[in-house]
């Protein structure tokens, strides 16, 4: 009888953990929906977007790409960190909720009511984290509204990740060498030979 009784478990625990549900696919179309569609992607994009070029600072960014690259991008990359992206971001999200229609499963299933607002659950969870860890931010700092909301936005650490002394002095200049990650000054030293064969 014991016998019985733990090779009925035995089986049990095989079908739970290895047998898909019946409901598999509409929990994903559910989960597809709501938690990485468009909208979660937009808002997203939208506050990286508004970090980087008015938090971090846009020139502090296109500096740290021309030490990446070793060359200033082209200056409408600035707009577009700062203006185009972000406002693109916000168009498509509100037109993404303007002409919102709910789940369906095959043009055929409706999604009942609480699992729509599952899925909505689903997609605040990760999007309410951003707005929310600023207005706490917000609200421990002190001082008029005003300043805490500077000192939130502020970054930290100084404005650059550039070192004082490879900091360009005038618009438009590039490096006059490159950054030498072992901190010493001058161009860097290839650490291996480079041969070109011609075929």
């Amino acid at each position: 009888m014991h016998g019985i009784l733990h090779s009925n478990m035995i089986q049990a625990l095989n079908h739970a953990c290895f047998s898909p549900p019946q409901g598999g696919m509409y929990v994903f179309q559910l989960f597809d929906y709501y938690a990485a569609s468009g909208v979660c992607l937009l808002w997203v994009a939208f506050f990286e977007c508004i970090a980087v070029a008015w938090v971090y600072g846009v020139d502090n960014f296109y500096d740290a790409i021309e030490d990446m690259i070793g060359y200033r991008p082209n200056p409408w990359m600035k707009w577009s960190w700062s203006v185009i992206t972000p406002l693109l971001c916000v168009g498509c999200f509100v037109f993404s909720l303007v002409k919102y229609k709910p789940l369906t499963y095959n043009k055929v299933y409706e999604y009942p009511d609480w699992s729509i607002g599952v899925g909505w659950t689903l997609a605040l969870a990760s999007m309410i984290c951003i707005p929310m860890v600023v207005v706490i931010k917000i609200i421990q700092s002190d001082g008029p509204l005003i300043e805490r909301i500077k000192a939130v936005a502020a970054p930290l650490g100084g404005a650059s990740s550039r070192p004082a002394d490879h900091r360009s002095k005038g618009k438009g200049c590039e490096l006059t060498y490159p950054l030498d990650p072992n901190g010493n000054n001058g161009l860097i030293k290839p650490t291996h030979t480079i041969v070109e064969t011609m075929m």
